[in-house]
């Protein structure tokens, strides 16, 4: 994991909420002088951390943690989302195959009604 450079952090989330710096200051509990001091400070002890976050509504602890893996669960649905990908496409391949061997069928059926009639008149003719 790459280091957290945290007093950027704060000061990004800081701009972002449009606040006034003298107000930060006093809800934080201190002098305009230390907020500057924090924004350029690569660590912070946590309990102040802890109340830069409750203020500015920001989890700050996030950055020293590593993203987790994928949880089992969602990995599982992709794998059942690809499953039930390929059995459309089977299926949709059994639907052609289906068609076909109809056409089949009534070819063959054509064929044996022909056969007949020609053995009829076969007959006829003898």
């Amino acid at each position: 994991m790459a280091p957290v450079e945290i007093g950027q952090k704060i000061k990004e989330i800081f701009d972002g909420r449009h606040m006034k710096l003298t107000d930060f200051a006093d809800e934080l509990g201190t002098v305009r002088q230390n907020v500057y001091r924090i924004f350029r400070k690569r660590h912070l002890d946590t309990g102040l951390l802890l109340k830069i976050s409750q203020v500015l509504h920001h989890n700050f602890f996030q950055y020293y943690v590593e993203t987790p893996a994928p949880a089992p669960e969602n990995h599982h649905i992709s794998v059942l989302r690809e499953d039930a990908h390929d059995y459309k496409q089977q299926l949709e391949l059994s639907k052609k195959e289906i068609d076909y061997l109809r056409k089949i069928i009534k070819l063959m059926e054509e064929k044996s009604q022909l056969i007949e009639q020609m053995e009829s008149k076969k007959f006829e003719l003898y």
